[in-house]
């Protein structure tokens, strides 16, 4: 307890001061280095915290005045009983007598104390309850000490020691034991205390019995699971070693988190196979709206995220293919499972459109490579990485997985189950969706369900026991934080995709090996673009890796985005990747052949009927990806082979797994 006095000597505010004075609530301060007089409000002076008195106070410390709380009902019987006799030998009544009361002429205050102590001692044997004269003065003592506190038996408030009487040195074995449980396949107790015992009987030491080594390391346990399952004790681990804070942010935007995880479901492949997929997903964590969600196959990659963050800034019906891609889906698959378009453009009508201030991200590679980052650069976003392995950085992007997994992928054929323990017999023979297709039904599934479903986390300061959803806690956050609608052009999306520089010859552009030509290419053959190092001369190339059927030149001159194609690129069976360019290029380079015209061949092979897992993984990736930018819609002509030659005719797919009869799924939750 603080307390102040006329006349005291105290430290405050840097300087040594005397009360010197006393106007009410108010104290004249001295100082005694300047002899100044400063007048200071007394709750002020008491409650800062340079605040320091010259001597303690005389008031007693009100520490132990909940301790009577904190016992069984015998001790705190024992210790109020007490409290009574000792209280009436102090102060002449009982501790619950009334005002006024008179003591008793054994318990006079007149009386000496000696002569208080041998008339409680007489009261006490009389009832049945002796008591030793030194033990009646040492509980005198400790009430006047400490109050009730001092009445109780220290046993029952003594710390209990982790280890006992036990070698410290043997626990601190135990500890790294369980310490070094965490990397390791699950074993039992028993496993630990035997370990602990050779490594104590190497060093000399003495080791309890049995029992005791089992109680202590119930003890060591506490909540790192050593003996329980392996996920869970890595989880455990990658807690981080300080306090949890709370991210509010307070306006959409503020604060958006992106992670990668594989989705729990089985696709099929164009060759008949099936995978699993990655599923990348941009969260804004003050309406838990999530900005865009990409599906790709074995891998998400850096394009992968810098093209999320396009998708983000922009409506479905304004991202080229997707419309497209949507009536497709519709069309293969079983009537009810996609809405009508009213209904679908009602519900993405209603799905905010969220710009990212912040991002937080952990550091996969893909996103903290150049080419997520360059986009965050040029969209104006802020980078932060999350610590290593520490995924409680990116708690609500977690959370929504498992929303993912219990709302949507369950319902889906060919769901894996979110571990081994929870799977079916054979998932990949129920598959029976591609990629293309749960990409469609998942955009559809966050616009219609997820975005109209309350979240235990959104909550309203004039409705603090509403859930809200996150379109209604976008319309209230908007309400007082607006933000100003931004979408994506062409042009923009193109300016996104990954940067090389090439020169332009008479015969048109070489890209990866292929030659890609236009007209509007044709007055800039031979002619140096005049840009400074990296580009020395060169020409700006932006390629998309999915779909390598064009790339686009920057044409700085005339502020343009000139689009080239390659050269035998309506000879293709269908877009192709990176992947499978590489894939063809390897194929021919074990046979010792040179790329040439056979190239066209193997990437018409490998998108049809894919021979080894690399060159299917490639398929897999051409397939499944949405393009960037909308291809130019032209009529194709019959493809030939050149002069003389005979017409070049596209591969056809080899057999290919027919199409199971899909299940109707039921996207709402039980």
């Amino acid at each position: 307890m603080r307390s102040v006095r006329l006349f005291d000597f105290l430290q405050f505010d840097s300087a040594s001061w005397q009360v010197v004075a006393q106007d009410g609530t108010e104290l004249a301060l001295k100082n005694l280095a300047t002899n100044r007089i400063r007048r200071v409000p007394v709750a002020e002076l008491l409650a800062d915290d340079s605040y320091l008195p010259d001597s303690p106070g005389g008031f007693p410390s009100l520490e132990g005045a909940a301790v009577l709380e904190t016992l069984d009902t015998d001790a705190r019987d024992r210790a109020q009983w007490l409290h009574r006799h000792v209280h009436e030998v102090v102060y002449g009544i009982p501790p619950e007598a009334a005002a006024g009361t008179v003591p008793t002429p054994d318990y006079d205050l007149r009386n000496r104390l000696q002569d208080r102590i041998a008339a409680k001692l007489a009261e006490l044997a009389a009832t049945g309850t002796p008591m030793g004269e030194r033990t009646l003065f040492r509980h005198i003592a400790a009430y006047r000490k400490d109050g009730v506190a001092g009445l109780v038996d220290g046993r029952l408030i003594r710390p209990a020691s982790m280890s006992g009487r036990t070698d410290p040195r043997v626990v601190a074995l135990l500890e790294a034991e369980v310490s070094g449980q965490r990397n390791l396949s699950t074993g039992t107790r028993s496993r630990a205390v035997n370990r602990v015992r050779v490594l104590a009987a190497q060093q000399g030491l003495t080791v309890p019995s049995e029992t005791t080594m089992y109680r202590i390391l119930r003890r060591i346990e506490r909540s790192r699971h050593p003996f329980g399952d392996a996920t869970t004790r890595r989880t455990q681990a990658n807690r981080p070693d300080r306090s949890w804070g709370r991210q509010a942010p307070s306006r959409p935007g503020e604060l958006v988190e992106i992670d990668s995880t594989p989705l729990d479901v089985m696709v099929l492949c164009p060759d008949g196979t099936t995978s699993r997929a990655d599923l990348t997903v941009a969260l804004d964590v003050a309406t838990r709206t999530p900005l865009a969600a990409i599906l790709r196959p074995v891998a998400t990659k850096g394009v992968d995220a810098a093209i999320l963050l396009a998708r983000a800034m922009t409506p479905l019906p304004m991202q080229p293919g997707w419309d497209a891609s949507l009536s497709y889906s519709r069309s293969v698959l079983p009537q009810g499972m996609l809405p009508g378009n009213e209904d679908v453009r009602a519900s993405i009508a209603a799905k905010p459109i969220i710009v990212p201030e912040s991002i937080t991200v952990d550091r996969g590679k893909v996103f903290i490579g150049s080419t997520f980052t360059a986009a965050c650069e040029r969209l104006q976003i802020s980078l932060t990485k999350a610590a290593p392995r520490t995924p409680t950085d990116k708690p609500h992007i977690e959370r929504f997985f498992a929303g993912v997994n219990s709302g949507f992928t369950q319902y889906l054929a060919g769901y894996t189950g979110p571990n081994v323990v929870r799977r079916g017999k054979d998932p990949a023979a129920e598959a029976a969706f591609t990629l293309a297709e749960v990409q469609n039904l998942l955009d559809w599934w966050l616009a219609a369900v997820w975005q109209n479903r309350p979240h235990t986390g959104l909550r309203h300061p004039a409705m603090p026991k509403k859930d809200l959803t996150p379109n209604e806690a976008f319309a209230s956050l908007a309400g007082v934080a607006p933000q100003i609608p931004v979408t994506l052009t062409r042009e923009d999306y193109i300016a996104l995709l990954p940067l090389e520089w090439r020169t332009i010859q008479p015969y048109g552009i070489n890209f990866q090996g292929l030659t890609y030509d236009a007209d509007s290419l044709h007055e800039y053959r031979g002619v140096p673009s005049g840009l400074p190092s990296p580009a020395n001369g060169r020409w700006e190339i932006r390629y998309d890796p999915y779909r390598l059927r064009s790339i686009y030149v920057r044409d700085h001159r005339k502020g343009r985005w000139i689009e080239a194609e390659w050269t035998l690129a309506r000879q293709l069976v269908g877009p192709f990747s990176l992947d499978v360019l590489t894939a063809a290029k390897k194929a021919i380079g074990r046979r010792g052949q040179v790329p040439g015209n056979e190239l066209l061949a193997n990437v018409n092979r490998i998108m049809t009927a894919p021979a080894s897992r690399t060159e299917r993984q490639a398929a897999g990736r051409a397939a499944a990806t949405v393009p960037a930018v909308p291809e130019q819609q032209m009529e194709a002509p019959t493809p030939t082979g050149g002069d003389g030659q005979d017409p070049v005719t596209p591969i056809e797919a080899a057999s290919i797994r027919p199409r199971r009869k899909a299940r109707r799924i039921d996207l709402l939750e039980d």
